[in-house]
């Protein structure tokens, strides 16, 4: 009875032990739940600050680049002494690529009064805003609209428009004007929204920044305002889709905290509903913008089972500890038992552990990238492998103090060693997040220096201790490549000054313009001349202001007309000789020259122009055809007096009243006069072709041709030099065209290039004339004439230089007569006719000569004249 007792009592103390047992573990797991739901709350807000701090800071930057841009274009425009419409399109083109979410479009607004509105309007349609229609909204003051471009390609925009319809936008002008600084609208809806459904409809802001002009006295006149416009739902949806994963919502308001009236919603891809909150602030000009973001804890930081986990672990625990407890009491037996299965199932806990670090281990080592983690203390908890071969240090030193010196670590520029305090482990250790930071690694297994770089981030161990993580990047070639970048743009901004120098040194203007016609540079040449040091950014048009430009014959010459704009329009390359009168009064013999520019796939970019001054080359000219005109003219007389006693002893001889011995000395005095009369005819007919006016008429080149060679072959002898007859020429004449010249300078071409022809031929042969012309299918308002000949013909040396004056071909000066001017007459007349000639072998022996030469009049403007001589 006393045994039985003592087992009930056993069993009693046994099931009140239990009892306590499983009281107590069920305390111990609540208060486990409770702590770690505690510490997923707080987790969770930390996560939720930082993606809103994200956030704020992503709204911020994006607005203050809008305020930016906007704030530049409105600097460039006030710039401008005469702001037209082609400047603003231009100065506003960068905006279009800035990829500006919500922008619908920017424009220049001006205030006007309603007397002024009328020549408001005429002003700057005269700048380039044709279709500008001023509509003014009440009376009194007004603001227009006058130049509008749009940013997003959808917005139709329109131009005068008066701000008086938008209440909020004037007030936000009046706001700018008054403080001198960028200001923002409060919400409203955009005029140019009326169109659009109800239900589509957003609300707007409106960024305005006051537009100044040059300094005058030391003030800065206001001009008008640039605005942009902002729909704050597109800016809202393109700005957060990175950065609203998980989140339940944003939402944008101009009331603190978000609670007035929603301006803009981002809905987020949250998967459940919202319970917590944060607030962030935007500073936008002289306003607030207030974010409300909205996210689930469960989004934040996962569903995670691990409170549960833990407290039924801990009540799991507690109901075994409860049954052995009972077991112990009631028996060894059962106590054994309970203890080796605790023991097996943490053995099992133990070989996952195991193999969770292995597999860890494994990813760690198999890492290109260097990766290392050190607790606060600056002793390392971890150095994958990769991240001791970027050290290149195998034995790692603890203490953050000794690892400047210990593994070698310098300034990326290596003007000295990286300060400690700076070192991303350190700063991370500190609380903060490092991104990219580049460090110098040179040490005995790097003695050339590797550069890295390092990003680091903050972490808590198990119990709360402060640890941080760096993974390192090899980033030598990057910085490599990055350092001949720049030395290659170093090189190239030394070349544009070099070649800038030279072009300044240069006595000839050079200018390039893009494909609008815009100047991109002028050399100081140029800019001397025209009277205006800088000409970049002005219209090549613009340039011309107050400059007369004629051609050689008094003829005004269009703006339009000059050769670069000609070469913009598509002509290949263009010379131009012209008088240009300047604003002084002063006025110059001036040659245009200009080119297309080309980038590498032959796409026209653009012309370059020179011009260079021929004034006084054109007066030396001038004197000299003067002087060789006088002077041949003066020269006829007295060698008329000369032929008249040569033929009076001619005849003295033939009547025996002089001796016969004088009959070789006669000889000669007429030779040499035909010789100087011949020079006298042609330094003539060279002073005519560079002087005289070209009369244009109808003149049929085939009845030319037929009277010149019919004259030439009227008694004609070989060459005329006294011996035989030689045989009779032989001509092919083909169809020669009708065409708009000179008859008498165009003549003159033709019985040169003949008689050329007829004279230059090898002794004993006959002469053969071949005369041909064809059109070019390319230039059907061209003709391309020829006259071959089967003579002895012009070395390939020689040919380029037979039309200058007085060039003679050495093997031609002993055989055969003549002055070295009858080709340069040629050239000379052919260029007064925008013809030209050039010299070539002829097939079949001899020489061709290639005549091209409008059809329809369109002679070289005429020389300018020089004063007549003054009397003796």
């Amino acid at each position: 009875m006393t045994a039985t007792n003592a087992v009930a009592a056993r069993l009693r103390s046994a099931g009140t032990l239990t009892v306590v047992v499983i009281v107590v573990t069920l305390m111990i797991a609540g208060a486990t739940f409770a702590a770690m739901t505690h510490g997923d709350d707080e987790e969770a807000r930390r996560l939720l600050q930082r993606r809103a701090g994200q956030v704020t800071t992503t709204v911020q930057s994006e607005v203050n680049r809008y305020l930016d841009a906007l704030t530049t274009t409105a600097a460039a425009a006030g710039a401008h002494d005469t702001l037209t419409d082609a400047k603003f399109q231009q100065l506003s083109s960068p905006l279009a690529g800035m990829r500006l979410s919500g922008a619908t479009a920017v424009a220049y607004l001006l205030p006007v009064t309603d007397d002024r509105i009328a020549a408001t309007q005429a002003e700057w349609r005269s700048r380039g805003v044709t279709d500008l229609r001023l509509q003014p909204f009440g009376t009194g003051r007004h603001i227009f609209a006058v130049m509008v471009r749009p940013l997003d390609g959808l917005t139709v925009t329109r131009t005068g428009i008066d701000a008086n319809r938008a209440r909020p936008l004037l007030d936000t002008l009046r706001t700018a004007r008054d403080t001198g600084r960028p200001a923002v609208s409060e919400p409203y809806g955009l005029v140019v929204d009326q169109t659009v459904p109800e239900p589509l409809r957003q609300l707007s802001f409106t960024l305005a920044v006051p537009v100044h002009g040059l300094p005058t006295a030391g003030v800065r006149p206001f001009l008008g305002w640039m605005t942009m416009s902002l729909r704050s739902q597109d800016f809202l949806g393109t700005v957060l889709p990175n950065l609203g994963d998980g989140l339940g919502g944003v939402t944008l308001s101009t009331a603190a905290e978000g609670n007035g009236p929603l301006v803009a919603v981002y809905p987020g891809t949250a998967a459940r509903a919202p319970d917590m909150t944060e607030h962030g602030t935007v500073t936008v000009a002289d306003r607030a913008w207030h974010l409300r973001i909205d996210a689930s804890r469960g989004d934040l930081i996962g569903s995670s089972a691990l409170p549960r986990v833990v407290a039924i672990a801990v009540l799991a625990l507690g109901l075994v500890l409860a049954a052995l407890v009972h077991v112990l009491a009631t028996g060894r037996v059962r106590a054994q038992r309970a203890v080796r299965q605790a023991t097996t199932e943490l053995a099992v806990a133990e070989a996952s552990a195991r193999e969770q670090a292995v597999l860890l281990t494994t990813i760690l080592d198999a890492m290109s990238d260097g990766v290392g983690v050190v607790d606060d203390d600056g002793d390392f908890l971890l150095h994958n492998p990769a991240a001791k071969a970027l050290l290149g240090i195998p034995e790692d030193r603890n203490g953050a103090q000794h690892w400047q010196e210990h593994y070698g670590i310098f300034l990326p520029d290596d003007s000295g060693p990286f300060p400690t305090d700076r070192l991303p482990l350190v700063r991370a250790l500190a609380g903060e997040q490092v991104d990219l930071v580049d460090m110098l690694i040179r040490n005995g297994t790097h003695p050339d220096g590797m550069t890295i770089s390092v990003s680091a981030r903050p972490v808590r161990l198990q119990g709360g201790r402060a640890a941080a993580v760096a993974v390192f990047h090899d980033v030598t070639a990057r910085r490599a490549d990055t350092a001949a970048i720049e030395a290659a743009r170093d090189e190239l901004a030394a070349q544009k000054d070099y070649l800038t120098q030279v072009l300044d040194a240069l006595q000839i203007t050079v200018i390039t313009c893009d494909s609008d016609g815009m100047l991109v540079h002028t050399n100081a040449t140029g800019g001397t001349r025209v009277g205006q040091p800088n000409l970049t950014g002005l219209h090549i048009n613009e340039v011309s202001a107050g400059i007369t430009v004629t051609d050689l014959a008094g003829q005004p010459i269009d703006a339009d007309d000059m050769p670069v704009p000609r070469v913009l329009r598509g002509a290949d390359a263009v010379r131009l000789e012209a008088m240009i009168r300047f604003a002084t009064g002063q006025t110059r013999a001036v040659v245009l020259n200009a080119q297309p520019l080309l980038d590498r796939t032959g796409a026209r970019i653009g012309a370059v122009g020179s011009s260079y001054d021929v004034t006084a080359l054109r007066e030396r000219e001038a004197d000299l055809a003067a002087f060789a005109g006088v002077a041949a003219h003066d020269l006829r007389a007295p060698l008329m007096v000369v032929a008249g006693y040569t033929d009076l002893l001619a005849e003295d001889l033939e009547d025996g009243a002089a001796p016969a011995s004088m009959q070789p000395t006669v000889s000669r005095i007429k030779v040499g006069v035909r010789r100087m009369q011949q020079l006298i005819d042609d330094l003539l007919a060279y002073a005519t072709a560079r002087d005289a006016r070209v009369n244009l008429q109808k003149v049929d080149l085939g009845e030319v041709v037929a009277d010149i060679i019919a004259e030439r072959t009227t008694h004609l002898r070989a060459g005329g030099r006294g011996r035989d007859p030689a045989p009779p020429p032989e001509f092919s004449v083909g169809p020669l065209p009708v065409i708009e010249a000179d008859p008498s300078m165009i003549r003159q071409v033709f019985d040169n290039l003949i008689g050329n022809a007829l004279k230059y031929t090898r002794p004993g042969e006959p002469a053969r004339v071949d005369i041909a012309a064809h059109q070019p299918d390319d230039e059907p308002s061209t003709v391309h004439l020829t006259i071959a000949d089967r003579g002895i013909g012009i070395p390939a040396d020689e040919q380029p230089h037979v039309f200058d004056q007085f060039h003679r071909v050495a093997a031609h000066t002993t055989a055969y007569t003549g002055t070295g001017l009858g080709l340069a007459i040629c050239k000379r007349v052919l260029q007064r006719h925008d013809g030209t000639i050039r010299a070539t072998d002829n097939p079949g022996g001899g020489t061709c000569m290639i005549i091209t030469i409008p059809l329809t009049g369109t002679p070289a403007t005429d020389p300018p004249r020089s004063p007549a001589p003054p009397a003796a």
